[in-house]
């Protein structure tokens, strides 16, 4: 994964997260997003894992964990962590950024790597679902969010 970024890529990269409606995550919210992620690997661990495969979960947790830390990933990060082939993991990767949860951005000082981001109505899904998922009393079906109808959401659960 890639950590180390100079001031430069790093300013660039929340100047671009902020113009794309990317919105800060509460410590509460990550950690939700980690402990789901501990939830796969614990699943992994006592049943088969290739019967509870889903890799596109597994891409959005990773993404919407890098974009709460301050992390860049790349495409390669992204298909390493998957476990799947690399082209598998692309056609994924394709079809997750057809349906505009992530966003793929040429690295500005190495243009054979490609940045992956998650986009702002990405980030509201994965935060509404795991509001949902932790939420102990959610009975009622889930259903759809656009991110501006959930920013608010994110506010509330930055002050808890």
């Amino acid at each position: 994964m890639s950590t180390s970024r100079s001031n430069g890529a790093v300013d660039l990269a929340a100047r671009r997260d902020r113009a794309a409606g990317i919105v800060p995550v509460s410590p509460a919210l990550l950690a939700r997003a980690r402990q789901a992620r501990r939830l796969r690997a614990t699943m992994s661990a006592f049943l088969p894992r290739d019967l509870l495969v889903d890799p596109a979960w597994d891409m959005m947790i990773d993404l919407f964990i890098a974009v709460a830390t301050g992390e860049r990933l790349h495409v390669k990060d992204l298909i390493l962590m998957s476990g799947e082939s690399a082209a598998s993991a692309m056609r994924r990767i394709d079809r997750l950024q057809e349906a505009a949860l992530l966003v793929r951005h040429p690295d500005p000082t190495d243009h054979r790597r490609v940045h992956i981001g998650i986009t702002a109505k990405g980030q509201a899904a994965m935060a509404a679902m795991l509001d949902h998922l932790f939420d102990a009393n959610a009975e009622t079906p889930l259903r759809p969010v656009e991110p501006q109808s959930y920013f608010p959401a994110l506010g509330k659960l930055s002050s808890k």
